[in-house]
């Protein structure tokens, strides 16, 4: 039986000094990957500077960098700068070493919470969606047995891709599968997303997604005992959910790419985020099913731009708003939908 990752383990630090942390474990890369995965900096930069503002402040945004590829065989230590501490807002900036060389860095806004209810002097509005049929979409490792491990053709197809070529073929198929089964996130897949049925070129594609209780539970109160000497852990602090969100918005948003060009996912021979960026809307409850809609909005130079709105599951109405920008290759497009 697969174990499911422990997020708590995977986002875990250590308090080195008021403002310094390192981690506890060393970082993982993703499948096929030689460098740490990019939701662990995003979700441990956040985590650190959450352990260094006063409770009652939420995080508004993040907008963060990779500057070098992370080493998964070496801890990774945050240093939090405050650049500023007012009495509504308060700006941090996070850099993450690896042996004295800097490898990411973000800056983070926090917001005073306000739990009262409006007076009518302030205008509000959260955009609201009416939310497709759960059931028209598809448990991500089943979807992928189907889809692209199951039947011989579609397998041949994948194994022809460079990414997997260069990472094993087969066995490498075999470790997407099962990290679709032990990872932290739980997907929801349209039936067509690992190879899309025609250009959908200024459209979009959109799927379910949640962090397993089995990996981490997290709270949905602030009511809990809270000792301030304490860092924020899924049991102390409803805002772990933040950073729990920070860490699957890292994950099948770029790699959701090929879909925009009817080409299978995987097809690049090499891609890296250069930025991320998150505005949150509000809390997020990542044990429940958060609605992703992604565009392409722009690709040119190698360089694409995708961008994602979450939705509340139960109500429709926008968490969380995130951009990001990465750096794929592809062999020339025509030879390889001409193998395909």
């Amino acid at each position: 039986m697969s174990v499911v990752s422990k997020l708590e383990k995977l986002l875990g630090l250590n308090r080195l000094t008021p403002t310094k942390f390192i981690t506890r474990y060393l970082p993982a890369a993703p499948v096929g990957s030689k460098s740490t995965f990019g939701g662990t900096l995003v979700a441990q930069s956040l985590l650190a500077s959450m352990n260094t503002v006063p409770r009652n402040f939420i995080p508004s945004s993040l907008h963060c960098y990779f500057i070098s590829g992370g080493h998964p065989e070496q801890m990774i230590t945050y240093d939090v700068e405050s650049l500023r501490e007012g009495r509504n807002f308060i700006h941090k900036e996070v850099r993450a070493y690896q042996n004295q060389k800097l490898i990411f860095q973000s800056m983070i806004l926090f917001a005073a919470g306000r739990h009262d209810e409006p007076d009518g002097s302030m205008l509000t509005h959260l955009k609201k969606i009416t939310l497709p049929d759960k059931n028209q979409y598809t448990y991500a490792a089943d979807l992928f047995k189907e889809e692209v491990a199951g039947d011989d053709s579609k397998t041949r197809m994948f194994q022809e891709l460079p990414i997997v070529q260069g990472s094993g073929g087969m066995t490498h198929i075999n470790k997407v599968y099962n990290s679709f089964k032990t990872q932290p996130m739980e997907y929801y897949f349209p039936k067509n997303f690992f190879h899309s049925e025609k250009e959908i070129r200024n459209n979009d594609v959109n799927y379910y997604v949640r962090i397993r209780k089995d990996s981490v539970e997290t709270r949905t109160s602030s009511d809990s005992y809270y000792n301030e000497n304490d860092l924020i852990s899924p049991h102390n602090d409803e805002r772990y959910n933040y950073a729990a969100f920070a860490y699957l918005s890292d994950s099948y948003l770029l790699l959701a790419l090929p879909y925009f060009s009817n080409m299978p996912l995987y097809s690049h021979k090499f891609s890296v985020s250069l930025d991320h960026s998150v505005y949150f809307h509000q809390l997020p409850q990542v044990n429940d099913l958060i609605y992703l809609n992604i565009k392409n909005s722009r690709s040119a130079d190698h360089r694409h731009l995708m961008q994602g709105e979450y939705f509340d599951s139960h109500t429709g109405k926008i968490l969380a708003s995130v951009s990001q920008e990465g750096l794929v290759i592809y062999e020339s497009i025509k030879q390889l939908k001409a193998k395909l």
